[in-house]
């Protein structure tokens, strides 16, 4: 039996930061990890692997829309997927040294070995050897990461019918491709693959989008989506998938009918819980595998601990960094970290980006507060439209009477940069006075920020001489008084 003050289940993006939290609060600190190699899904199986594929697909866009005299671009019909991939293997290579090197400069102790409780302060780790290893602890961190989801009535068999994980595995660029699901993955592997030049046929429940968005920008992604050839069946369900021996059938609930090469099945995720034998700890998982936790991320047997995609929604390899940091600070008496940012940028890796902060306008008409909104147009960019992504907006929305910035939400090239800066005016209270005074570098797309508070400027002016106040403005690029 091998005792310490902390023991981590799971290196990801919770596991690695919780472990490191507690080390460098002082304690003698070990962690758990089943596979070979360290980094969760966020490394190996998603967010590396599937944003390699996207900067080539991206590349490929990007090439094709630049008015590049002379230059011809083609892409071989026996491409593999993993060529395609590029860099992949350097970068996820340099996260596992990085991981590695930052648990060992910690203090860190890892095992690899498959984790299970045998009571609530001692954990069994069965080694690949066969063997196995308990070790006890004061307090644990489960930070076990998710797996995609498959509904028993789907059949996936990863030769036809593949999951968000598996779909990196295929050995060709399919001719067309139809996605079941229109969440984050579902969105993010649609649009790779339409700019790949797939036929891509995307199916979702909602009636919009990444509905728990904007509406107006999930309005614009979908309007992107069409526009680049993605054909979209909303409100309605895959009823039946039938493979066959080149295509696949897939029945929708409201009769109709979609054919396609390979099907993505991009259902959500279930957490990685059952071997864990929670019922040993006294803790019981939801029937998605998610464990439920109170703000300081305690289970209901408080010295246990849960972070990153296994307690749920948002599920962002940024958000699960800073939970692991914020459960052990708690956990550990530290000082550091108290609390997880009520101000979390959420970046979607679809083409093009998109990314979002704040309120959206729904939030804030639900509160019943008065708001104003500005927007400038990405298209009449400089930078946009030099890197070939002359589309999309950045939109501002702040409080109609004093100008605070109360939420940004992008659309367009490096969204998922570009919001970083309105996230750190909204940190300091600040508003659109901000993007008034600022100079900006030109050309950048944070110029555009500028654009879009003299926008707000003009709704706040409106209100004040009586004018009647829109909630729904079509994007435009307002001038400069």
């Amino acid at each position: 039996m091998l005792r310490y003050d902390v023991v981590v289940i799971g290196s990801g993006p919770a596991g690695e930061n919780g472990a490191i939290q507690a080390a460098f609060s002082g304690k003698k600190v070990a962690l758990i990890e089943k596979e070979a190699v360290p980094g969760g899904a966020s490394a190996n199986t998603g967010t590396i692997p599937s944003k390699a594929l996207r900067e080539t697909a991206l590349a490929i866009q990007q090439a094709r829309s630049r008015d590049a005299h002379g230059i011809e671009l083609r892409v071989s019909g026996t491409v593999t997927i993993p060529e395609l991939m590029g860099r992949r293997g350097l970068v996820t290579g340099r996260e596992h040294s990085r991981i590695r090197n930052a648990l060992n400069h910690a203090g860190v102790e890892q095992f690899r070995g498959i984790a299970s409780f045998v009571d609530p302060h001692t954990l069994r780790v069965s080694v690949p050897d066969g063997g196995a290893q308990e070790l006890q602890a004061d307090v644990i961190l489960l930070a076990p990461g998710t797996r995609p989801f498959h509904p028993p009535q789907y059949p996936i068999d990863n030769a036809h019918v593949y999951d968000s994980d598996s779909i990196l595995l295929l050995d060709r660029v399919p001719r067309s491709l139809a996605v079941l699901g229109g969440g984050v993955a579902g969105c993010e592997y649609a649009s790779l693959f339409a700019a790949l030049g797939v036929n891509v046929k995307l199916v979702d429940s909602k009636d919009r989008l990444l509905s728990w968005l904007d509406a107006e920008m999930s309005h614009a992604l979908e309007e992107v989506f069409r526009s680049s050839g993605i054909d979209l069946h909303q409100q309605t369900r895959a009823a039946k998938i039938e493979p066959g021996a080149k295509d696949v059938l897939v029945t929708l609930e409201d009769g109709g009918r979609i054919v396609a090469q390979k099907v993505l099945v991009a259902s959500g995720r279930v957490g990685n819980v059952e071997a864990l034998n929670l019922p040993a700890a006294g803790l019981q998982a939801t029937e998605r595998g998610l464990l439920k936790v109170n703000a300081q991320f305690q289970t209901t047997v408080p010295h246990i601990y849960a972070a990153g995609d296994v307690i749920g929604f948002p599920g962002l390899a940024s958000v699960s960094m800073e939970q692991g940091r914020v459960a052990m600070s708690h956990a550990c008496g530290g000082v550091l970290k108290q609390r997880v940012s009520n101000i979390l940028p959420m970046g979607i890796y679809t083409i093009p980006e998109l990314s979002s902060v704040g309120e959206t306008e729904e939030t804030l008409k639900e509160q019943g507060r008065a708001y104003v909104v500005g927007r400038a147009s990405l298209a009449e960019n400089a930078r946009a439209n030099l890197v070939g992504e002359a589309v999309g907006f950045v939109k501002l929305i702040a409080d109609a009477e004093n100008g605070r910035i109360l939420g940004v939400h992008c659309i367009g090239p490096h969204a998922s940069e570009l919001v970083h800066t309105g996230a750190a005016v909204m940190s300091h209270k600040g508003d659109l006075q901000y993007f008034i005074e600022a100079v900006f570098n030109y050309p950048t797309l944070g110029e555009a920020y500028k654009y879009a508070a003299y926008d707000a400027l003009d709704r706040m002016r409106e209100r004040r001489e009586g004018n009647v106040w829109p909630f729904e403005r079509p994007a435009s690029r307002s001038q400069t008084p």
